[in-house]
Order: C-alpha cells, then sequence, then structure tokens
C-alpha cells in the first residue's frame, strides 16, 4: 500500500506545483549547447580524452532529458533510486573495460592498435609472394607470368 500510497502523493504535488515554461526552454537551450560541443570536439581529432569528453556530454545530455522533460526531477522514491542505479551500471560497464584495456601488458595489445608502441606487421606483401602458401607469384626469371601455375 505504501507504492499506491506514495503515487497518490505525488500526483497531488505534481498538480499543486505547476513550473513554467521557462525551465524548460532552458534546459533545451543548455542541449543545444551541449550538441554545438559534440559537433565541434567531433571535427577536432582530440587523441587522448576525446572518447571521455564525448561520454560525459553523452551522459549530461540524457541525464537533462531524463530529469527535466521526462520529469523525474519531480518524483520521489523508487523512480530515483532506479534513476540511480542504472546511472551506476552504466558508469560501471564504461570503466571496467576501459580500465581492464589501460592496464594490459604489452603482450595482449595487438600491434598497430591506438594504444600499442609496437609496429603493425604487414602480411599482405609476403603473401602475394607466395611465403605463406598462397597469393599469386611474380614474374620470375623463368618469364613466368604472375597467377600462371607452374608445369
Amino acid at each position: 500500500m505504501a507504492i499506491a500510497n506514495e503515487s497518490r502523493q505525488e500526483e497531488q504535488n505534481m498538480r499543486e506545483e505547476h513550473h513554467g515554461a521557462g525551465r524548460y526552454w532552458l534546459i533545451w537551450v543548455l542541449l543545444l549547447v551541449l550538441t554545438a560541443v559534440t559537433v565541434v570536439t567531433g571535427r577536432i581529432h582530440i587523441p587522448t580524452w576525446g572518447l571521455v569528453l564525448a561520454l560525459v556530454v553523452a551522459t549530461t545530455k540524457g541525464t537533462l532529458v531524463l530529469l527535466y522533460f521526462m520529469h523525474l526531477i519531480d518524483h520521489r522514491g523508487a523512480n530515483r533510486l532506479v534513476f540511480a542505479v542504472s546511472i551506476l551500471f552504466v558508469v560501471l560497464m564504461l570503466a571496467i573495460p576501459l580500465v581492464d584495456l589501460g592496464t594490459r601488458y604489452r603482450g595482449a595489445t595487438p600491434p598497430g592498435s591506438t594504444v600499442s608502441d609496437m609496429q603493425a606487421i604487414d602480411i599482405g606483401a609476403d603473401a602475394m609472394e607466395g611465403r605463406f602458401g598462397g597469393g599469386l607469384r611474380k614474374e620470375g626469371k623463368t618469364g613466368e607470368q604472375s597467377g600462371s601455375p607452374r608445369q
């Protein structure tokens, strides 16, 4: 019965409190500014903090929409708890893989990735020469054409 009473109490509080349109215009302007930040930072290359900035801006925009346009800021109790737990899980689901990636030892990081300092191995040219058991043969000393089978 506590949940039903809480819903009735919230319903009465929402009827009594009417918010003006000014709050919604302010949130809309903030969302436009954050969208402009997303567009500007997306066009410039920020190698170190680009991903973190994009995630913070996206989370902030989503939180503003949830709190004000979906009226979560006016609710109490279970709705706020569900919102807080979902934000906690989003942070955990992003932080745990990023910490794992950042703390890997050198042998587990593939060569050529953005977090590795090892050189990428180019096997494309070697495969064309037939060193790895396939590919096309180049024209050799005997005058064979590339790709022609030996007889």
